[in-house]
This record gives C-alpha cells, sequence and structure tokens, in this order.
C-alpha cells in the first residue's frame, strides 16, 4: 500500500504526536508498506516539502511552545495526494484541511489520527483558554479536517467518547499509539539507595501542571530524601527553576536525548504525570515500560489515568496534597514499588508499536475495501 502522511511538523523531537508519526512511519515501512511524508521543512526534509507557515498573532506563542506550521501549498499537495492509495491526517491544521479535500476531489481513501484537543492549545492562552472557545476549536476539527475521513484513530476510549459527543462523521476506532520497542527491551533498573527519585516528562507548560508535582514534594514527610527530575523544555521552564529554589526543591530540569532519557527513566523510582489535558500520555508509557512506577492524575480531560494498575497509581488532578500521599505511600512501600515495576514491565509489553501498527493497518485496509465497494 502507497500510504500518505499528512503533518504538519513531522521531525520535530520533543511533540508527542510528532514522535508518534515518525513511530508509525517507520513500522509501516518495516511491514512492507511504501510511506512518504508531507510536512513543513522544519527540522529536516520530508518526501513532499511545505515552506513553515507564520501566524503573526500566534508567532511568539508558537515559538515558546516549538511548533511550527506548514503552508498549504495546493500543488506540492496534489502532487502528493495523487501518488497515494490512502492519505492519513495527522492534525487538525489548514494542510490536512486541504490534503483532505483534495483527496476527497481524487476519490482517495482518507484516515486520520486524533492526537490533540483543543485545550492542548489554548491551555498557553489564559484568554482563549474558555469552554465556549474549546468547543468552537472541536467543531472545526471537525468540519475542516476530521469529517474528510473515513475512519478515526482514538488513542483511547475516553477520546472517542468524547467525539462522539461532538458528532464526529468518521468511523471512529480505538487504537493506542503505542510504545516503541527501544522501551520494551534492556530494562534493568539502576536505582540508588541513598534516594528516591521523582521524574515527569513533559513540555513546560500549564496544561501539563509541573507545579503541582513541585508543591506536593514540598508537603511530602521525606521531602529532603527526594530528587527530582522535570525532563523537557517549555515557556514555563524560568518559573519553575525559581519555585523550586523558592521551596528548596532538590530538582533538575533538563532537555534529555532519547537516550539519556532512557536512562534516566532506569534510575528513577516513580514518574508522576500531572497533565490535566492529556490525548494518552506517551512519555509516561514510556516510562512505565522501562519499569518506572507512575503516579498519575485524574481528570475529565486526560486519558492516561486508564492506566493506572491501582489506587496508588492515580490522584485528583491539581491536588498537591493527595499527590504528596501517594508520593510518600512509594517511598515508605520499597517491596510493594518492586514489585508494581515488574507488573508495569509486563503490561507494557501489550501496548507495543508493532500491536498498534496492526491495528492501524487493518484501519486501513477496511478504509480501502469500503472506499472501493462504496
Amino acid at each position: 500500500m502507497k500510504i500518505l502522511i499528512v503533518i504538519d511538523d513531522y521531525f520535530n523531537k520533543s511533540n508527542g504526536m510528532s514522535i508518534s508519526t515518525q513511530r508509525f512511519v517507520k513500522q509501516f515501512q518495516k511491514m512492507g508498506h511504501e510511506v512518504r511524508v508531507l510536512a513543513s521543512i522544519a527540522g529536516g526534509e520530508p518526501d513532499y516539502p511545505l515552506p513553515i507557515m507564520t501566524i503573526p498573532i500566534f508567532k511568539n506563542i508558537i515559538a515558546k511552545e516549538g511548533f511550527h506550521f506548514a503552508k498549504p501549498e495546493k500543488k506540492t499537495i496534489e502532487k502528493a495526494v495523487k501518488w497515494a492509495d490512502l492519505v492519513h491526517l495527522e492534525d487538525p491544521f489548514p494542510v490536512c484541511a486541504c490534503a483532505g479535500k483534495i483527496a476527497k476531489r481524487f476519490k482517495k481513501p482518507i484516515t486520520g489520527t486524533f492526537h490533540l484537543y483543543p485545550e492542548n492549545l489554548t491551555a498557553s492562552v489564559p484568554i482563549l483558554d474558555h469552554p465556549s472557545i474549546n468547543s468552537t476549536f472541536m467543531k472545526l476539527f471537525r468540519d475542516t479536517t476530521f469529517n474528510y475521513c473515513n475512519y478515526l484513530q482514538c488513542p483511547t476510549a475516553k477520546v472517542k467518547q468524547r467525539l462522539q459527543k461532538y458528532h464526529f462523521k468518521s468511523k471512529l476506532i480505538t487504537i493506542s499509539n503505542g510504545i516503541s520497542d527501544y522501551y520494551l527491551q534492556d530494562n534493568q533498573r539502576e536505582l540508588k539507595n541513598d534516594s528516591f527519585t521523582i521524574l515527569s516528562i513533559r513540555r513546560f507548560s500549564n496544561e501539563k501542571d509541573q507545579k503541582t508535582l513541585i508543591k506536593a514534594i514540598s508537603l511530602s514527610k521525606h521531602k529532603n530524601k527526594i530528587c527530582l527530575i522535570l525532563a523537557g523544555k517549555g515557556p514555563l521552564k524560568s518559573e519553575y527553576i525559581e519555585l523550586c529554589r523558592k521551596l528548596k526543591i532538590n530538582a533538575q530540569l533538563a532537555f534529555y536525548s532519547r537516550d539519556e532519557l532512557k536512562q534516566v527513566m532506569k534510575q528513577s523510582n516513580i514518574v508522576v504525570h500531572c497533565a490535566n489535558v492529556e490525548v494518552e500520555g506517551m512519555a509516561c508509557m514510556e516510562a512505565f515500560a522501562t519499569g518506572c512506577v507512575p503516579v498519575i492524575a485524574e481528570s475529565p480531560l486526560s486519558s492516561t489515568s486508564a492506566y493506572a494498575l491501582s489506587p496508588q497509581n492515580r490522584f485528583p488532578a491539581g491536588n498537591k496534597q493527595i499527590l504528596a500521599l501517594k508520593i510518600d505511600y512509594w517511598i515508605t512501600h520499597p517491596q510493594d514499588l518492586k514489585i508494581m515495576s515488574s507488573n508495569y514491565q509486563n503490561y507494557a509489553k501489550s501496548l507495543s508499536i508493532e500491536n498498534s501498527a496492526t491495528k492501524v493497518l487493518a484501519m486501513f485496509e477496511k478504509a480501502q475495501k469500503n472506499y472501493v465497494s462504496n
């Protein structure tokens, strides 16, 4: 099958949507399919290159988030769509909307993956982060892009339920974005005996809410034993450094390469996922695949808590007091921590990228078959 992947910022190394797309591309190719990418030239040279598009009113915000939009050049998009047997849309922005429209005109089957909520965007712009505005954005995502899709991959059941409430026309299929084999292999734990390391991996932004974790550690009975590692980058880095200094938290804030981050995971006791807006939470999944026990925020707009294997693996989003109690539980129950670490390593194997790619390819084949028969 000739598969065209359409995405704005394919080569981005810190964006979960981009990283997930890169992994699926490699997996589809490994499984014998021909895959080409239509994307912006930010960070690399895709098969069908598009210039970077600047949106003046959001220029500074987008720059801080490290994301790049592609400019929808019709000729390039038409050339890419003509080549493909199937067109797969990865985001709700203008290039995917344009590709969906052209693919429909050329009578190509169209599928997509739902990677992000409106709140992932508006959380960094408080004036826009309002239920009515987010609802308007969701309808725009639906009407301008995703309603072109015959089938739409939803990473979790919770995402599927939300899209159903907004009456998405596509056939909605629940398929995890999966965990790379890289995180499922060679996972000998390397814990330190003289400290308790807490890891949190996400962009430093409002909806990821690392602030709650920092404040929870300040409330812990074992604060002086804790080493906090905040892995990522983003607009709130300076604010978090200052908060850690003020609360006297032993913290390291840095952006790590993939190999460095896996090493940090293997040396961390728990991973705390505080995000109150999250479609799936790939970074948390990768961490627990290495045996790093998760403590995950429960929120109406976050699906990651579906991966909590016990009550001690979740807490109400934004609640620093309860999070502090969960942290103290794992510090004072080392045997339970060891057992849960092993449980998560085994559980993660059922969420492999290989399993997910096989399911997505089956979705592609259904889209092709049904499109031809109709």
